[in-house]
């Protein structure tokens, strides 16, 4: 099995229901934007997920992974670790 090196990337998702909070992997070196503009992958994988309904403040559920259709994505924003 080959692995690639992956770096962690904290973001905000935002779909027309949910705003994402957590982790997105990309590869080592390479910028957010080249994740998100490469078109081999339908869904993008977030970790340590926090998951919000799009107008609220309230947690409605957490998961160690979520994956999230690249369909769904209306905007992704970077976040400051923390």
């Amino acid at each position: 099995m080959v692995y690639t090196n992956k770096e962690q990337v904290r973001v905000m998702i935002a779909t027309s229901v949910y705003r994402i909070e957590g982790e997105m992997h990309v590869l080592s070196g390479s910028r957010l934007t080249d994740a998100l503009n490469s078109k081999a992958k339908d869904f993008f994988a977030v970790t340590d997920a926090h998951v919000f309904s799009l107008h609220g403040e309230d947690l409605l559920w957490k998961a160690e992974y979520v994956a999230v259709n690249r369909e769904a994505i209306a905007m992704v924003v970077p976040l400051e670790k923390g």
